[in-house]
């Protein structure tokens, strides 16, 4: 066990309570043996016990974690990781609340954001996303004081804490060297790319994190890979419920004799199975983004070549963590970005994959 505020008592030759008003900060002690005190603690390693700490300060501390609602499967796995770290914190009395909002309704954020507001909540997270007015939303959190963190989407201009979650360009880069070495041997050498056009439905124009995957996927192909020709095709299909069109299934059918791999950036996995499965396309090295139920499957018919994943579920579990790191601070300082590392899943590791990103939650 560490040092005790007994101890430190005993040691120093005072009263354990000045001690403790001393290290809780919770009375009065004169400014000298405070110093003394918080010295000397420093000094020999002195760690407060964090239950003690919950029960001097006997308060609930709040955080509010918001995203949108689509893909499902990708803000199911958020949540999660969100209520694994919530299950760790109720102990020191934390509530976590999360949020998922309507796509385009900057008006249901801005009522949910300011409920939270009201309740006084500690601690705040959103995405960056393209579907609402972030600025506005972004505005009123500091308005309200509330210290914030970023997760899955950056907003570096901001005056955020932290930021949780990936490097979009370093995802289109591993899927551009996974795809340009399984061509090798391959005496046509030429990749069709599936892009979504989101201008129509976006409320802001920065950051488009498939923008990214697409910047580094090229980057990578024109700088060590120039024999290999790229095709880019934009499609502009709703990610909605319930919206179905064919342009997914058209452009397959179109490339599908003329390429010998096939690169999904934006989260329409089950469109694009769907596509393959329809024109049955076979011998394809296909590569998308995610694991989800379909791609889960897909790799094991191996329909599906290679995901390039990144743990939303460990996006979510860190993104409360860090929030709490920010709260317990005695004063909100930015933190160093907790960055989620994209892993290439295939057939033969795909278990093996689903078993470290468990531990590591676990931990």
């Amino acid at each position: 066990m560490g040092l005790t505020q007994k101890e430190i008592a005993r040691n120093l030759g005072i009263s354990y309570m000045t001690v403790n008003r001393a290290l809780n900060n919770n009375g009065y002690v004169s400014k000298e043996l405070r110093e003394k005190i918080l010295s000397y603690a420093k000094e020999m390693g002195y760690e407060p016990h964090r239950a003690s700490q919950v029960l001097v300060r006997n308060t609930t501390r709040t955080i509010a974690l918001f995203s949108s609602t689509l893909p499902e499967y990708f803000w199911e796995e958020v949540d999660k990781g969100v209520r694994a770290a919530a299950a760790q914190l109720r102990a020191f009395n934390y509530e976590v609340h999360y949020h998922r909002i309507p796509e385009l309704d900057t008006d249901a954020y801005l009522r949910e954001l300011e409920r939270e507001i009201n309740r006084g909540v500690d601690g705040i997270a959103v995405v960056n996303q393209r579907k609402y007015r972030m600025g506005t939303i972004l505005h009123r959190i500091e308005e309200a004081g509330i210290p914030y963190v970023t997760f899955n989407v950056d907003a570096p201009k901001s005056k955020r804490l932290c930021y949780i979650g990936s490097d979009y360009q370093a995802g289109g880069r591993l899927a551009a060297d996974f795809i340009a070495r399984t061509l090798q041997l391959s005496p046509k050498k030429e990749v069709l790319v599936l892009q979504c056009n989101e201008e129509l439905y976006s409320l802001h124009k920065e950051p488009d994190i498939n923008k990214m995957r697409l910047e580094g996927f090229l980057s990578l192909m024109q700088s060590v890979f120039p024999e290999i020709t790229v095709h880019v095709e934009y499609f502009d299909t709703r990610l909605q419920v319930g919206y179905k069109d064919n342009q997914i299934l058209n452009l397959v059918q179109q490339y599908r004799d003329k390429v010998q791999a096939m690169y999904l950036i934006p989260a329409f996995n089950t469109d694009f199975v769907r596509a393959l499965e329809t024109t049955q396309t076979k011998e394809m090295i296909t590569v998308l983004h995610d694991l989800d139920t379909v791609s889960i499957h897909q790799l094991q018919t191996r329909l599906l070549s290679a995901v390039i994943h990144q743990s939303p579920t460990l996006q979510g579990y860190y993104t409360v963590k860090t929030l709490e790191q920010i709260i317990e601070q005695k004063v909100a300082k930015p933190l160093p970005t907790v960055e989620i590392d994209h892993n290439l899943v295939l057939t033969e590791n795909r278990d093996l994959i689903q078993g470290i990103l468990a531990t590591r939650l676990m931990h």
